[in-house]
């Protein structure tokens, strides 16, 4: 919009460009000061952060916060200077709160996400690298941005989440994890040797140096934990390192099987019986 500086009778040009030359230096200056004081943060945050996962998240955090705030400074310094123009606002301030209005509810899904990506960076969540479970998909997070988060299941697929959809998540790697093995016996077996062949795979689990450096306390037997019409269940659990659940439970597993084959002990296994009684049939009366 052309300015017709003739019309400004009461302030003189000198002057008018002074204001506008000092409205630009101090929105440079805060600028500056912003850029400067992220730069501190940042040191401090290296500093005082080991993770180096985290440590590039509170930095993403940071700055998001600086540019946040810079936009809004050289908005007010824009507003200043054609104020300083003379030139109504009013309208253009009316006229940008409707325009933002109207943008902000066509991309209310997408502020949504975007708020849902600095929550889930600030409260640390998960991490790029652990296995969560969204919903019905699950997958190990590959990638997280302010928008998306990127999980590939066991299959392959990589799964583009928007994080607004994120509202009930499971972190399956967060500070520790438990490997939870079942086993099935018949109820006529001698349950007490079968509980013994489970203890005793618990004992060559953490003996096994290869096994026990995943574990963070050793496998323990819990015993009966439910039964049905054709089995008792037993169970061995250990606690993991996150992650280490799944090949923990593997080894178990085996360890569990060759101790019941030396305990002579048999694993149950569900059967039906079907009966089938003959039927006397009457003789066909002819018509």
């Amino acid at each position: 919009m052309p300015v017709d500086l003739s019309l400004l009778p009461d302030l003189p040009i000198v002057a008018i460009i002074l204001q506008i030359g000092l409205i630009l230096l101090l929105a440079y200056l805060t600028g500056w000061g912003l850029r400067l004081m992220s730069r501190q943060v940042e040191r401090r945050l290296e500093k005082t952060t080991s993770d180096s996962e985290r440590l590039d998240r509170l930095k993403t955090l940071v700055q998001l916060g600086r540019n946040v705030v810079y936009a809004l400074v050289l908005l007010v310094a824009v507003l200043m200077i054609l104020d300083t123009l003379q030139i109504n606002i009013a309208p253009l301030v009316a006229s940008a709160g409707v325009a933002g209005l109207a943008i902000s509810l066509g991309a209310q899904t997408l502020i949504k996400d975007f708020i849902g990506g600095v929550l889930i960076l600030a409260e640390n969540q998960f991490t790029e690298g652990n296995v969560i479970q969204v919903g019905e998909i699950s997958g190990t997070v590959e990638r997280i941005t302010l928008r998306v988060t990127y999980l590939r299941d066991l299959e392959g697929k990589l799964h583009v989440v928007p994080n607004g959809e994120i509202r009930l998540v499971s972190n399956l790697t967060s500070g520790w994890a438990q490997a939870v093995v079942d086993v099935n016996v018949p109820i006529e077996e001698n349950i007490p040797k079968a509980v013994g062949a489970l203890e005793a795979a618990a004992s060559q689990a953490y003996a096994d140096q290869a096994i026990r450096s995943d574990n963070t306390e050793p496998p323990k037997a819990s015993g009966w934990v439910g039964f049905n019409d054709w089995s008792v269940e037993l169970r061995l659990m250990a606690r993991t390192k996150p992650g280490k659940q799944w090949s923990v439970a593997m080894e178990l597993r085996r360890l569990i099987v060759d101790n019941m084959k030396a305990s002579g002990v048999r694993p149950a296994f569900p059967s039906q019986t079907i009966r089938l009684e003959k039927e006397e049939w009457l003789p066909y009366a002819a018509a």
